[in-house]
């Protein structure tokens, strides 16, 4: 598990860059920045769903590609919402520096989307398919 975490902390990096890269192109193109925020977490989100499963975990769960990105992505979705939450505790009422808060809130998203993912999704709870039996 620690090789994992190890290949899903350069992941995150490959995938962050997708994602900052897309929001940078598209807000500098005159898309508002909501929109092309959710479009560039979607791609960060492909990006980091397509190299894990390439290159940090060894075992899936879940034979249904679909099934398995959508779980993927329901972890970031539920962690996003974590970690803005706790951005706005940290600035608002603890009155951190939202830089300051971005890196801590940063480390949590790592820890908490690597564990809910590995957990969910890469662990032997048992094969999973949503293959339907009427063929």
């Amino acid at each position: 598990m620690k090789s994992e975490f190890v290949r899903y902390i350069g992941v995150g990096g490959v995938a962050f860059i997708a994602d900052f890269g897309l929001l940078a192109v598209l807000t500098l193109a005159g898309l508002h920045y909501l929109p092309a925020a959710l479009l560039a977490f979607l791609l960060g989100t492909w990006v980091n769903y397509r190299l894990s499963i390439r290159w940090v975990f060894t075992y899936r769960a879940i034979d249904t590609r679909g099934a398995e990105f959508g779980l993927f992505l329901l972890v970031g979705v539920i962690t996003l919402g974590v970690s803005l939450g706790l951005m706005a505790l940290l600035v608002e009422r603890l009155s951190m520096h939202v830089l300051l808060a971005k890196c801590v809130v940063t480390a949590f998203t790592l820890v908490s989307n690597f564990a809910g993912r590995r957990a969910l999704l890469f662990t032997r709870w048992g094969r999973f398919s949503m293959v339907s039996s009427a063929r």
